[in-house]
């Protein structure tokens, strides 16, 4: 046996069924090679019969057979050719993402003060004027209309007079609407209605008969309420002195007389001299008429004066079918649309 190599038993055994004729241990065959890493390298080359050549190779050091797979090697070898460029990829993508952060901060910064700062500090400013064109546009919005209670006053042949009066707080605003009055569960037909600015107006039912004879409540609704606003160019300056202008009227001689006769029956009757002191004539100027017993209202009644013209004096009478007793005063409310230029009665039919 070779002096360098005491201990191979298997590379001689395999030499021996090779070639019958060399001793075990003989070291004419095994070639002894050392690479790099100082691994020790044993290969033993023998002619077979047939020009066949077995090569048998081994490695002497253990960590070298059994430390990693192939894949594990190459990727090890990867890794060691790839790893300057991944540290190059990972310190590039660090630095994007702390440029695309501080670029959105300074960005922030930048619009918060030199871009949108002055935009929005105009819309402080503009919620502000806002808020005051609010304030006044709430000031200046119409009020909502007053109303008395129902007066409900019995009639002859079961019928009933009923007036509510409206009143309108807004001196810039008008209101029509339609009307109606619910007594004892009935609705009367609905009426039309209108109230000038700062003004009363007396809605009223005359001679309404339900079908059944029931309680004296009723219930006032306004239906379909319309607003409108003083148009400055039709009245000027001031709404009072335009109405002023256009009503002057008087009631002279009135009185209220309980024995007239109808037939067999005693009634009541208000005689007046109606005198338009204006130069204004109307259409129809409805009159309201109330009678008092002391200070409580003890019937009404409505009646239409047809084509009154201006300085025009026109005697008037009322009867009172249920002929109320101990009147002591006669209220007389003239209601007409000024605002309405077709409520007023053109010169050619001035009488």
């Amino acid at each position: 046996m070779h002096p360098y190599y005491p201990t191979l038993p298997f590379i001689n055994s395999v030499s021996h069924l090779c070639h019958p004729g060399l001793e075990p241990g003989s070291p004419e065959i095994p070639h002894q090679v050392r690479d790099d890493r100082k691994k020790w390298l044993l290969s033993t080359v023998y002619c077979l019969p047939s020009s066949h050549v077995l090569h048998f190779a081994c490695m002497a050091d253990s960590e070298q057979s059994g430390g990693f797979t192939p894949g594990e090697l190459q990727m090890a070898s990867w890794w060691v050719k790839n790893r300057l460029m991944l540290r190059k990829l990972g310190y590039g993508s660090l630095i994007a993402v702390c440029a695309a952060f501080w670029g959105y901060v300074l960005w922030g910064f930048l619009d918060a003060y030199a871009i949108s700062y002055p935009r929005e500090s105009r819309i402080t400013r503009d919620i502000a004027v806002n808020l005051q064109l609010l304030s006044s546009l709430e000031s200046d919005r119409p009020q909502n209309l007053g109303l008395s209670d129902v007066g409900v006053f019995a009639d002859t042949d079961n019928r009933f007079d009923m007036e509510v009066a409206v009143t309108n707080p807004n001196a810039q605003w008008w209101a029509e609407f339609n009307y109606r009055f619910n007594l004892s569960g009935e609705d009367t037909p609905l009426r039309t209605g209108y109230v000038l600015p700062g003004g009363e107006q007396h809605a009223t039912e005359v001679g309404f008969k339900p079908a059944t004879r029931g309680g004296r409540s009723a219930i006032f609704e306004i239906v379909n309420l319309r607003w409108h606003r003083v148009d400055p160019s039709m009245v000027g300056s001031s709404y009072p002195d335009f109405a002023t202008q256009r009503q002057a009227l008087e009631f002279r001689d009135l009185t209220y007389d309980t024995d007239l006769t109808v037939g067999n029956r005693k009634v009541g009757q208000t005689s007046f001299t109606l005198v338009n002191n204006g130069a204004f004539g109307y259409w129809n100027l409805e009159l309201f008429v109330r009678l008092y017993r002391g200070s409580s209202p003890v019937a009404i009644s409505s009646l239409t004066v047809a084509n009154l013209s201006p300085g025009e004096k026109r005697p008037m009478q009322i009867v009172w079918l249920d002929n109320p007793s101990s009147v002591s005063k006669t209220e007389i409310i003239p209601q007409v649309n000024l605002l309405d230029p077709a409520a007023y009665l053109p010169t050619q039919y001035f009488k």
